[in-house]
């Protein structure tokens, strides 16, 4: 495989002019369109190529619904990008409970099991207490040893439901509810409050944010 690229020139040669002499080379061609392989002192490493191939706009290993990449002999590889998960996390995710989520040691998998359980709902299962409520909503926050913290403020949307119910939203904020006021830039922290951790998702500050109209 890592040789294909200049196999295909001397293979067109022979398949399409009919340069014979560069039907040599039809082991390697044979070889390179079979899958990998790594040759040692005394041993050769061969592997079949994959039945699937999932990957992110990044080209990270990456599938939420199946394995990221498998192999005729049903191996296969879970992660979401990049990062290498155990299965049950992408095939059952229902099965995550946020006491496993606590006891995950590796913090890039404990970031895929929140994402994957839900931000919100492992925010309020985990015990996470609300630091702040006013009329536009209420603030929590999770401390995650060894990672950022998980801080949410809980909105009510303004718009009813096709079935005449009002939900609620979590939006994660920055820990300090820092505004984003440009690609890169962050205004200054604020005071932990609901109003200015909304109003941090509009690259605002809680004095700047006035909305006229809520959707």
């Amino acid at each position: 495989m890592h040789d294909a690229g200049w196999l295909s020139f001397y293979n067109f040669f022979l398949e399409v002019v009919g340069l014979e002499c560069c039907g040599q080379l039809e082991g390697l061609y044979l070889l390179a369109d079979s899958g990998w392989w790594w040759p040692f002192a005394g041993a050769v490493i061969l592997t079949e190529l994959p039945t699937q191939l999932h990957r992110d706009d990044r080209g990270r290993l990456h599938s939420e619904h199946g394995p990221a990449i498998s192999y005729p002999d049903d191996f296969g590889i879970y992660a979401i990008h990049g990062v290498r998960v155990p299965r049950e996390i992408i095939e059952a995710p229902e099965t995550i409970t946020a006491k496993q989520i606590e006891s995950e040691s590796n913090l890039e998998i404990k970031r895929v099991m929140i994402d994957r359980y839900g931000q919100g709902k492992y925010l309020l299962d985990s015990g996470a207490q609300a630091i702040h409520s006013d009329i536009m909503g209420t603030l929590y926050r999770k401390d995650i040893p060894g990672d950022e913290s998980l801080v949410m403020v809980k909105v009510r949307n303004s718009t009813p439901e096709p079935d005449g119910s009002i939900k609620d939203y979590f939006l994660r904020v920055h820990p300090q509810l820092r505004p984003l006021i440009g690609v890169g830039l962050m205004g200054e922290p604020q005071k932990m409050t609901a109003r200015n951790a909304i109003a941090s998702t509009f690259g605002l500050t809680g004095d700047q944010y006035a909305p006229l109209v809520e959707t």
